[in-house]
């Protein structure tokens, strides 16, 4: 399960051009079995059940108020399972925060969105019982992307105040009434909905017990961009770190000057600021915070001998990475930024190392550039070792594949 087929049939480009940060969607489907093979009730059992959660990987509420954690966990700090299947059998909704480091199918995901989205993510798996009700209206400030797995949910769409609110301006309920209701729709088991950040909105289990996935889209805004450029360009800029001219709070401040001076400085700064710079930095941290997610490694690095002209090698799924050129003791070099690192190849093997990154798959000894095939298996074993590759070999689960 990826972004595109999470969103069938609309396509990618429709999304992005007609309702990301526009408005909310719902997309229907007659196969209930959509997301079963990305969460299932048996895997909230088993999660539940069979492994030991630290309380702060549960939460529960029941009609918009949160259950003492004491509540339904023991002494030592863990969850008891029996007192969650208790208050859940009372109207309570369970909410499993960051289940994706518990169930790699939910992990493959949120790496997906990671590679179309670049920014971080957060899931949330909300399980309600029937005719319940986890949260009153309310907006969230990052977008989320609704999956049903299980069961029905009742949404309402209300009208919003504040589009696209920051992280500073999270939603408070303390006197909080909701605007006109202006949607109200059922998600059924394979169905899926969109919900800008802002969008007011709740929803209500129907006569079913309900599981969905919502992944929160811990977007960067242009203005987080623009703060950090400002506050490098400080580091480098006397100008920027003067103090603010003093007496400035008081009623007979020369308020003509203060401005002028300010507005100076915004273009001073403007004028100054390289946004290449800012961008590259900011995409380079980005990379340097993904966990590789690179199942079999171990047992590819036991194999790497194997690796020769005509052994079949493919990128590992999602990868997002960087390739520069820059000069190097021993002459001009090619550096691989991925994960958290830098991998370096001689300038000779550019060709060759690009046109091995743009293939889902290849055959050793068949790419192109300057490379020889004895060559190219070099760089393949190289790649294997990085977790870049996965060797296809036996199709048994133990490839990485």
């Amino acid at each position: 399960m990826d972004f595109a087929r999470a969103i069938e049939p609309m396509s990618p480009e429709t999304f992005f051009a007609e309702f990301f940060e526009k408005k909310h969607l719902v997309i229907r489907r007659e196969d209930r079995g959509y997301y079963s093979g990305l969460l299932s009730l048996n895997d909230i059992d088993d999660v539940l059940t069979r492994q030991i959660l630290p309380m702060d990987d549960l939460n529960m509420v029941n009609n918009g108020k949160a259950i003492p954690t004491e509540e339904y966990t023991v002494q030592a700090g863990h969850v008891d399972p029996v007192r969650v299947a208790q208050h859940f059998s009372e109207g309570a909704t369970v909410i499993l925060p960051g289940l994706q480091r518990r169930i790699p199918q939910l992990a493959a995901f949120c790496r997906s969105l990671e590679t179309v989205f670049s920014c971080d993510l957060q899931t949330n798996i909300y399980l309600t019982p029937d005719n319940a009700q986890g949260f009153k209206p309310h907006y969230d400030s990052h977008d989320v992307i609704v999956l049903q797995a299980h069961g029905t949910k009742t949404w309402r769409i209300y009208e919003s105040t504040l589009d696209l609110p920051l992280r500073t301006q999270a939603f408070s309920p303390d006197g909080f009434v909701a605007g006109k209701l202006i949607d109200e729709f059922v998600l059924r088991a394979g169905d899926m909905a969109y919900v800008p950040r802002g969008v007011v909105h709740d929803a209500i289990a129907t006569d079913e017990v309900s599981l969905h996935v919502t992944t929160g889209l811990l977007a960067t805004r242009w203005v987080d961009l623009m703060m950090d450029a400002i506050a490098d360009l400080a580091h480098k800029d006397l100008a920027l770190r003067h103090a603010v001219t003093p007496g400035i709070a008081n009623d007979d401040a020369r308020r003509d000057d203060l401005r002028r001076t300010f507005r100076d400085l915004l273009m001073h700064a403007a004028a100054s600021i390289d946004p290449d710079a800012t961008l590259d930095a900011f995409a380079a941290e980005f990379r340097r915070r993904r966990v590789p997610l690179v199942p079999g490694q171990f047992l590819q690095r036991l194999d790497l001998d194997a690796i020769e002209p005509g052994t079949e090698v493919a990128r590992r799924p999602d990868l997002i990475y960087a390739l520069s050129t820059r000069d190097g003791e021993d002459g001009e070099e090619v550096v691989l930024s991925v994960y958290d690192t830098e991998i370096i190849f001689p300038a000779i093997a550019e060709a060759t190392l690009r046109d091995a990154l743009e293939r889902p798959a290849f055959v050793v000894g068949e790419l192109g550039g300057e490379i020889d095939e004895p060559g190219q298996a070099v760089l393949a074993r190289r790649l294997v070792r990085e977790g870049v590759l996965a060797r296809i070999a036996a199709r048994d689960g133990n490839t990485g594949r």
